[in-house]
């Protein structure tokens, strides 16, 4: 009786369960289905714009003297004098003497030069008299034809002749012997060393002073992208007016020089040219302090040639190197290949490959799939914002 009682009551407790988990499914919450909108990305686009650009190429070099040269005595002797300005940093103009050296040897060969000329001109006068006398005597005697060379006193005459032209030589000898004896400055220049002093004595080729020019040249490396956009002349020279800022105890000097030349080979380590460009290196006065020295490190920048259809792209907007993402007019991305024709820091600036107007996308998405739609938003080249138009679903 016991057993039926407790498979009495577990049926009770199994039927019970089965009603309240009933319950429960009937009485559960229904969830309320709703229409989800779509969210699009928010992107800022520019119109693209082309015009006519041109491009300041920078570059960097040191300052160096376009000449350079050792002064070297021509003469040898005792040194009796120099110049005020003889002395490391001063500015002197061609021509100017510098060191003086003693003449009175070289004034005595040029007295002994100039008596051997005399007295072979005297003898060259007396041999010609004594040649006419010849021919004369010769015609008195009624001696057919020509006398000889020897009747006629030529060979003396040309001995004489040629010691006439021989003293001649060695006087202009003497002279130059003379001048040397005064060295001057070649060119306008600053005097950058100097190795003799008064009392000092010099043999030939002795070194006396190192002297630069005024006028400096800085080589400015290029990459061969960049030599493209160089100026040309007529004849294929390469032009471009050239800044240099030099940066001098904390303050900046700007200098303008042109490009003059270009070196023929191309550094095959880094890919790149050198251009040459001249400088003035200044003038005395109350800014002589700001002239150019060599050694001088400098920034420049090359104007380039004007290119007539170009537009200035940021680097955002590009999905690769050459690629382009663009917001078609119906909201959608797609994607277009450009022409390169010159990148800097911030942009990339193209020639071709897009239409004027295009939008380009410049915001960089998670994914950038052809056909996507987006909410664009125009942004100006200043950086302000464009009321955007309405999204297109």
């Amino acid at each position: 009786m016991k057993r039926f009682a407790r498979f009495v009551i577990g049926l009770l407790i199994l039927a019970g369960g089965i009603a309240f988990s009933m319950l429960l499914w009937v009485t559960r919450p229904q969830a309320e289905k709703a229409d989800t909108e779509e969210t699009l990305p928010l992107v800022e686009v520019l119109p693209v714009r082309y015009e006519e650009m041109s491009f300041d190429m920078p570059s960097q070099g040191l300052i160096e003297a376009s000449r350079r040269t050792t002064l070297a005595a021509a003469a040898a002797g005792r040194v009796v004098e120099v110049h005020p300005l003889f002395d490391v940093g001063h500015r002197v103009d061609a021509g100017t003497w510098l060191v003086k050296i003693d003449a009175v040897d070289y004034r005595a060969d040029l007295a002994a030069a100039t008596a051997t000329l005399a007295d072979a001109e005297t003898n060259l006068a007396e041999e010609q008299a004594r040649a006419e006398q010849a021919k004369r005597d010769w015609d008195n005697l009624g001696r057919p034809g020509e006398p000889s060379e020897l009747a006629s006193r030529q060979p003396q005459l040309r001995g004489a002749e040629a010691r006439v032209e021989a003293a001649r030589t060695a006087l202009r000898k003497a002279e130059g012997d003379l001048s040397d004896t005064v060295l001057t400055a070649p060119f306008d220049g600053i005097i950058a060393a100097t190795s003799t002093e008064v009392g000092s004595y010099l043999t030939e080729g002795a070194a006396v002073a190192e002297i630069f020019e005024t006028r400096y040249e800085v080589r400015l490396p290029l990459s061969v992208d960049q030599l493209p956009f160089l100026q040309t002349g007529e004849n294929g020279n390469l032009l471009g007016e050239v800044v240099l800022l030099a940066s001098v105890g904390g303050e900046t000097k700007e200098y303008r020089g042109r490009i003059v030349r270009t070196e023929g080979e191309i550094d095959r380590s880094s890919r790149s040219a050198y251009v040459v460009a001249e400088v003035d290196g200044g003038s005395d006065g109350a800014q002589a302090h700001h002239r150019l020295r060599p050694g001088l490190f400098v920034q420049a920048r090359i104007a380039g040639r004007t290119l007539p259809r170009c537009a200035r792209i940021p680097f955002s907007a590009f999905v690769g190197l050459e690629r382009v993402a663009l917001v078609a007019p119906d909201n959608t991305l797609q994607f277009r290949d450009v022409t390169v024709v010159h990148r800097d820091e911030e942009s990339v600036y193209i020639s071709g490959g897009v239409e004027e107007n295009s939008l380009v996308c410049l915001t960089e998405l998670p994914a950038r799939i052809t056909g996507q739609k987006v909410v664009p938003r125009p942004v100006a080249d200043g950086g302000d914002e464009e009321p955007a138009p309405q999204p297109a679903l």
